[in-house]
């Protein structure tokens, strides 16, 4: 038994059978009809049976039973099974609500109406069984009129409880409640109907009917009669001027209650007759129950209830499952059990739906069948050699007569069905030979990899052989296929170990079994790497080459067995120690560079990797580690390990400095102690101003760091070694400032770019006074000129300790001068005060500017070096590029803006990178500046006097250093500036750089309309001539030294260029990617050009590693269109 509505995968029931013959496996599956929904599911091993299909007993689906038959299949030849049915019964829950017969009820009640009269009946049906069924009414106490009615809790019978006190046309308004109740009369399913009475007049009565059925009508579910009257009901309205009312067929909630229209009213005058409307199935409603009413011109309503039962009717035809055979072994008694067939009837009622079974040739005398289980035993013992199979027909029959065929037989079906005599097991198997040989079998052999194959044939059909091994597997080196009889590895072999197996296997076909050798002969193979013998370290002396070896490797090859005979191994070293060591054949080991053993270059001991390799250089490799231990000889001079720089202070009297130390990278005993002194080889003024003393130094005068800032000392340092080294090491001293010169006015110049306008609070420089003191900023103090500050405190901030000016966020773009009072105050000379000047000139860039700008990487040139003053020149760096980018492009000087000087450091070194545009109307693209300006770099080098790396700054040029496959150059901006500082001018600029980036992406689509077109839904209008999605020229032509500049192409993983060429001409220069002058500071020239060579396209291209030329064959002819295309 078997809840409704239970999820999927609840268990049902487990079957399980057994088999007398041994090791056998039963596999379960279900025996169903052609088209049959699987609604459970069986594990075939187990026979656990669960659901695979929600359950619904109620209406409209009416799932009470369900027949399984089950099938039990051995794996033995050939396969035997046997069926098993049983019927799962699915019990009720409760899981339906009661539903009522109308979606809401209007009734009516007299003025004059007494208590305790019936008002109505309401009415509800639950489609669950039994108990779950039972309905009980009540009513909602949700306002007053409430307690006007009672309600029966069994029937539904609705009364008046107190008079009516409301005038005609007014209404009571009442909800009532339906529900059931379970085991422990608690409600768990339930409904609420609402219920509306009407006062009326009391001398208007409702109407009456004067005819009802009142016995239930009672229809065979094959009743078809649509047009006779099942039931006639007459009326009369109760008001004599109006006689007519109308009646209705109440159509339910439920298919009980006439959901589905089974049945119909028709009405004549005042008679209604009920009819037939659909086909009955007692197998889905049993029983109808219908309200008819009627209503008269008052509106006032009077019903009726008419009953219908169904009567089950034999008119359903027996099905039988789809087992068709059974199986009989030959020689069995009579009496034995051959199968079971199994046919069911889904009428609703034992009266149709028993089945019993017979065979169609009742003459027969070889099987009986069981007519109420349809078991078919035997009635002979059967000889498989003289007939191994039989067809019986067999009939299904139910038990009355049908109503389908009105021939007063019961409905059957009959199916053929086939049994098979199976094969006894009553001969020895045996292999087809006693002895099997498997020859060379390598040791090196796979699992799994198979060997031989035995094979046994026994007489008996139905004999199932197995087979195994039964000796001589020693360590389970072989494992057998028990059903086809092959040998395969089952774990490593060693031919050192074991060189042959004797194994001993089985045939066995459940009774009888045969045995036959196999002989499995192993082959060695080369699977043992070579060993090393008594692998030792080694100590030398650094820095020499001792002649011969200084050490002999030793190597033998497991796989050869007498170690006396060659070995055949040859040694190596990785790569990277070939230009250290050499190794010959005989493992001769010998150096052929001298080792260090000391920092930085050398360590105390070197370790190397030899490598042996059997088979001449061509087999297996063993790896070890080789340790050369260096003894340490006094090949280094120490040097000094004081802090630099070392400071002393400007106007002290001569004295101590520091107290030398030094270190020395031999060992202790070629190291301390150490001898200083200064080097004989230093210049006059360092002997006369210096002296050491055992490991001090002293100054021997006073020092003016005006006159001399920093001092290089050469000491000469020797070590305590057998052969003393030695050698100078520099000390830096500085000499402190002391602020001991007054300072004089002075003038200084800022330059600002504010990208955008959008500069924040900007620091932009310090105020300048002259002054040769450099370290007395503490006793300096900043203040504003009083007659300048209210101009500039709206745009500028000062640092009355630091000087530092700061430009505030909003400031516009012009000059401005700004004017302060430094006052200084030291014990040299007195407190004094003077004037500071400071012109600031801001300038807005656009930025467009920076979108659009040029690039430059300079080298050996610093920031401050750009911007300052070069010595001897009346310009700065800075000056020099701007007229020269000027001069280049043939633009005004004041249409060129550097805005971006910036140090950058990488793996190459240090550099200086530097930003600039150029307009006329608008600015000029980047690939113009780039390339004007490359073109012509060595007069742009001479015009600047710096070196220049790039122009065109390409962090993708070199492969490899910032991006393996693709690579994008991109352009990053920030208003916060970056300012350069000297002590008479600043510099504060874009912070703008490019950054590499490892992707390969197209660049984003923007909506700028190009050469005079404009935008238009999201697209460019052009003018004639501009074809291009932005409006720019698709075509373009070139006559004599014309060319055309594009952005550059990034590299990517995969590059594919597409050119479309109609030329005029057999020879010329298509495309060209690559640098536009020889830069031997730039360690990479790639470059790609695309010719026309007598009419030919030929591709040149250089990677790095020498130019390659690459010519098409196919001539194309001149002044025709063809495409080239170039995959990267």
């Amino acid at each position: 038994m078997l809840k409704e509505e239970q999820p999927v995968g609840t268990p049902v029931l487990r079957v399980t059978a057994t088999d007398p013959d041994p090791r056998q496996t039963i596999e379960y599956s279900f025996v169903t009809t052609p088209g049959e929904r699987a609604r459970f599911r069986i594990d075939k091993s187990t026979g656990e049976i669960t659901t695979a299909h929600i359950f619904d007993r109620d209406e409209p689906i009416r799932e009470k039973e369900i027949y399984i038959t089950v099938r039990a299949t051995d794996n033995g030849r050939p396969r035997l099974d046997d069926v098993c049915t049983f019927k799962v019964t699915i019990l009720d829950i409760n899981d339906n609500p009661p539903v009522f017969d109308k979606v809401r009820y209007e009734e009516s009640v007299t003025k004059d109406m007494k208590a305790n009269l019936r008002v109505a009946t309401i009415s509800a049906t639950d489609m669950d069984d039994g108990d779950n069924s039972i309905i009980k009414y009540e009513i909602v106490q949700q306002n007053a009129d409430s307690s006007y009615f009672k309600i029966n809790e069994n029937n539904g019978l609705l009364t008046l409880t107190k008079p009516v006190d409301r005038s005609p046309g007014q209404f009571y308004s009442i909800r009532v409640r339906a529900y059931n109740v379970d085991p422990l009369d608690e409600a768990v399913q339930d409904a609420e109907v609402d219920v509306k009475v009407r006062v009326v007049e009391s001398n208007k009565l409702p109407p009456y009917f004067t005819k009802v059925q009142t016995m239930p009508i009672v229809l065979n579910e094959t009743f078809k009669n649509y047009t006779e009257s099942l039931a006639d009901f007459e009326a009369e309205s109760n008001i004599l001027e109006k006689p007519e009312v109308i009646f209705e067929l109440i159509q339910g909630r439920a298919e009980q209650t006439n959901s589905k229209n089974t049945f119909l009213l028709e009405q004549i005058n005042n008679t209604a007759s009920i009819k037939l409307g659909k086909t009955l199935d007692y197998e889905t409603v049993t029983e109808y129950t219908l309200t008819v009413s009627v209503k008269n011109s008052h509106d006032l309503v009077a019903e009726t209830v008419l009953k219908i039962k169904v009567l089950d009717e034999n008119d359903i035809i027996p099905v039988f499952t789809e087992v068709t055979s059974g199986t009989i072994p030959e020689d069995e008694p009579p009496g034995t059990p051959v199968m079971q067939v199994r046919a069911y009837d889904l009428d609703g009622t034992p009266a149709n739906n028993i089945v019993s079974y017979r065979f169609d040739d009742e003459n027969q005398q070889l099987f009986h069948i069981d007519s109420r289980t349809g078991n078919i035993t035997s009635l002979v013992e059967f000889d498989r050699e003289a007939t191994d199979s039989y067809h019986l027909k067999i009939i299904a029959e139910d038990n009355s007569p049908s109503a389908l065929y009105r021939n007063g037989k019961p409905n059957s079906i009959s199916q053929l069905f086939i049994i098979k005599i199976s094969d006894k097991n009553d001969h020895q198997p045996k292999f087809v030979k006693d002895h099997f040989v498997a020859e060379n079998v390598p040791e090196d052999a796979n699992i799994n990899t198979v060997v031989i194959e035995v094979t046994a044939l026994d007489q008996d059909t139905a004999s199932l052989i197995t087979y195994s091994i039964i000796e001589g597997n020693v360590g389970d080196a072989f494992k057998i296929d028990e059903n086809t009889g092959r040998i395969s590895v089952n774990s490593r072999l060693d031919y050192e170990t074991i060189r042959e197996y004797m194994l001993i296997v089985q045939a066995d076909d459940g009774i009888f079994q045969d045995n036959a050798t196999v002989s499995i002969k192993i082959e060695n193979v080369n699977d043992n790497p070579p060993r090393f013998i008594d692998l030792r370290n080694v100590t030398i002396q650094e820095e020499t080459i001792p002649s011969g070896c200084i050490m002999t490797i030793q190597a033998y090859d497991p796989d050869i067995e007498n170690r006396d005979e060659p070995q055949h191994i040859r040694f190596s070293f990785v790569k990277e120690q070939e230009d250290l060591l050499e190794i010959d054949d005989n493992g001769c080991l010998r150096l052929r560079k001298a080792l260090d053993r000391d920092p930085p270059q050398g360590f105390k001991s070197w370790q190397f990797i030899i490598t042996a390799t059997d088979e001449d250089g061509a087999g297996k490799k063993t790896p070890a580690t080789v340790n050369i231990f260096l003894e340490d000889i006094n090949d280094n001079a120490p040097r000094l390990s004081n802090p630099m720089p070392v400071v002393w202070g400007e106007n002290r009297s001569p004295g101590l400095i520091v107290r030398l130390t030094a270190e020395d990278v031999d060992e202790a005993q070629n190291g301390p102690p150490f001898h200083f002194s200064i080097d004989p080889n230093a210049p006059y003024e360092i002997k006369e101003r210096f002296q050491v003393q055992g490991d001090e130094l002293y100054a021997l005068v006073e020092f003016d760091r005006e006159e001399q800032k920093e001092y290089r000392v050469p000491i000469r340092i020797s070590d305590s070694g057998e052969e003393p080294m030695s050698d100078v090491s520099i000390l830096q001293l500085v000499i402190g400032d002391d602020n001991d010169n007054e300072m004089r006015p002075g003038e200084s110049r800022i330059f600002v770019y504010n990208y955008k306008g959008e500069s924040p609070n900007t620091e932009v420089g310090r105020v300048y006074v002259d002054d040769p003191d450099d370290w007395d900023l503490p006793d300096k103090t900043f203040q504003w000129d009083d007659a300048t500050r209210h101009q500039s405190v709206d745009f500028f901030d000062l640092n009355r300790d630091t000087g530092m000016i700061t430009m505030l966020q909003g400031t516009r773009g012009g000059e401005y001068e700004l004017n302060f009072h430094v006052i200084e105050q030291s014990s040299h000379f007195p407190r004094h005060n003077v004037t500071a000047k400071v012109t600031v000139t801001v300038k807005e860039i656009p930025e467009e500017a920076v979108d659009k700008s040029g690039s430059i990487r300079f080298h050996n040139v610093t920031a401050e070096e750009f911007v300052t003053r070069t010595p001897g020149q009346l310009t700065t760096p800075k000056d020099r590029l701007q007229t020269s980018i000027a001069n280049t492009l043939n633009v005004s000087r004041e249409n060129v803006d550097v805005f971006t000087v910036l140090k950058r450091d990488n793996a190459n070194g240090t550099f200086l990178d530097v930003r600039f545009s150029a307009h006329g109307s608008p600015y000029y693209a980047p690939e113009r500046l780039n390339g004007m300006l490359g073109y012509r770099l060595r007069q742009l080098e001479e015009d600047v006097g710096l070196s220049v790396l790039m122009v065109g700054i390409d962090e993708c040029i070199e492969e490899g250093r910032n991006c393996e496959l693709s690579c994008k150059n991109t352009l990053y901006k920030s208003n916060v500036p970056i300012a350069v500082y000297t002590n008479t001018s600043s510099f504060v600029g874009v912070n703008a750089f490019v950054q590499a980036e490892c992707v390969c992406e197209a660049p984003s689509p923007s909506l700028t309309c190009l050469n005079g077109g404009f935008l238009v839904n999201d697209h460019c209008s052009c003018p004639e001539g501009f074809e291009g999605p932005h409006c720019e020229m698709l075509g373009i032509g070139f006559y004599g030294n014309g060319y055309a500049l594009y952005p550059p192409i990034s590299p990517c993983n995969m590059t594919r260029i597409s050119v479309e060429l109609s030329p005029q001409q057999e020879d010329g220069l298509v495309m060209y990617i690559g640098p536009l002058n020889y830069n031997p500071r730039l360690p990479v020239q790639d470059f790609l050009a695309l010719e026309l060579v007598k009419g030919l396209p030929v591709l040149l291209l250089d990677y790095g590693s020498g130019t390659i030329r690459i010519e098409h064959r196919h001539r194309y002819p001149q002044g025709k269109p063809f495409t080239v295309e170039i995959v990267l």
